[in-house]
């Protein structure tokens, strides 16, 4: 019996141990990550609404219920529009999908976060040539009519296509706007 007991202790001594070192690692990286997030969602604003100067945090003005798979990550609001983080899910796991719309409800820009999609499919959805496809279309417009599927990345695309439409439901129900 005492020979149990040696072995055990020596792994809960383990365990205690290897569980400091871990909650001491996060905790000292937690800011260094949350900065590099931000600064990438930053960068991601700027590109899917170049007119904006300054961004201000909106989301708790919105729904933050799930439907259909969507969760609004996040909203901000700047002097050229709103810029919508929505995750919606895709082949690979959730697909984070960055929207700009400008006051006059024309979306300016579409960037694809942080993703697991694979690397010679789904990633296609991530290259300008899909998400320009969005650029210039009206808050009103059907982004299943408006925008071609990506042939082979059907998943993908469709999904970057319902998160585009939800962000611009959304935008719609802010605005007063029609939607679809």
């Amino acid at each position: 019996m005492r020979d149990i007991f040696k072995p055990a202790f020596s792994l809960l001594i383990i365990c205690v141990v290897i569980t400091f070192l871990v909650t001491l690692t996060y905790n000292v990286t937690k800011d260094t990550i949350r900065d590099r997030e931000l600064e990438e969602l930053n960068t991601a604003m700027a590109e899917v609404l170049p007119e904006g100067k300054t961004f201000k945090e909106i989301t708790n003005e919105f729904i933050k219920n799930e439907t259909d798979g969507f969760k609004i990550d996040g909203v901000y609001e700047s002097n050229a529009g709103i810029v919508f983080s929505i995750l919606t899910p895709g082949y690979g796991g959730d697909v984070a999908v960055i929207i700009g719309i400008g006051n006059n409800g024309i979306i300016k820009g579409v960037r694809l976060g942080s993703n697991n999609e694979t690397p010679s499919l789904g990633k296609q959805a991530e290259k300008p040539f899909f998400t320009s496809r969005f650029n210039k279309l009206s808050t009103n417009d059907s982004m299943t009519d408006s925008v071609d599927s990506i042939s082979g990345v059907t998943i993908t695309s469709n999904a970057v296509k319902k998160a585009v439409q939800e962000a611009c439901n959304q935008y719609n129900k802010r605005k007063g706007g029609t939607g679809k």
